[in-house]
């Protein structure tokens, strides 16, 4: 028997987003980031018809500070933990991922004097865990939509080796980075490609990358990803 896919509505992101808020984890601004994913006149809105979860990924000063018993209360169940990096179901189709560990390039450029403040939310990722052909289609557009909007963007695993995080890997990934400002910078999305596959003996963790124009304006002081 085929299992049911639950895809993510609004009105579960609503509700885990508002939990989000509730717990003081994010602010009001980035709430409103993850509910557009909704609005009719979202860009990736085929992607989203045809993701089968949302994550929103949470950075954090210590992961063992959680409040994991409200989140618990909440109706949220833990999937995966270890230091630094954990990972909740939300009902609905909505996981909350919450790291203190490095995961992302820009972490490696902070220091003491320029570290963002936490908690924030990295990224928001949209899962397109089908392998079928419109399924494809649909995720190589995006790089193709993200540069009609002028939007920058990267891709992890063409090179056929798949993306690592912690103890999972997927296919590919097309990392967007929206266009903001230096008030209120847009939120890095995350399109997974393939399904999510346990991977216990490779760990590690492909980090999510920098945004072209922030790496190239860092010139020789620009980390890379394998530092």
């Amino acid at each position: 028997m085929s299992q049911t896919v639950v895809h993510p509505s609004s009105t579960a992101t609503q509700a885990a987003t508002d939990l989000l808020l509730r717990l003081r984890l994010i602010n009001a601004c980035e709430q409103q980031r993850c509910l557009d994913l909704f609005a009719e006149h979202f860009p990736f809105s085929a992607a989203m018809a045809s993701c089968e979860s949302l994550h929103i990924h949470v950075k954090v000063d210590d992961t063992s500070d959680l409040p994991a018993d409200q989140l618990d209360a909440a109706g949220c169940k833990l999937d995966y933990a270890k230091e630094g990096f954990v990972k909740y179901h939300f009902p609905g189709g909505v996981n909350l991922i919450f790291s203190s560990i490095v995961i992302a390039q820009d972490e490696l450029a902070e220091s003491c004097e320029n570290r963002r403040q936490r908690p924030f939310v990295d990224h928001i990722g949209i899962d397109l865990r089908d392998e079928s052909a419109s399924t494809k289609a649909t995720f190589q557009q995006v790089p193709v939509i993200a540069s009609r909007l002028g939007w920058e963007e990267v891709p992890q695993g063409q090179e056929g080796t798949g993306v690592h995080c912690c103890h999972v890997e997927v296919s590919e990934k097309h990392w967007v980075f929206p266009c903001g400002d230096a008030a209120q910078p847009h939120i890095p999305m995350e399109f997974a490609f393939g399904k999510l596959k346990v991977n216990d003996v490779a760990g590690g963790c492909d980090i999510r990358p920098m945004s072209p124009s922030r790496l190239a304006s860092m010139g020789d002081a620009a980390p890379t990803c394998d530092q």
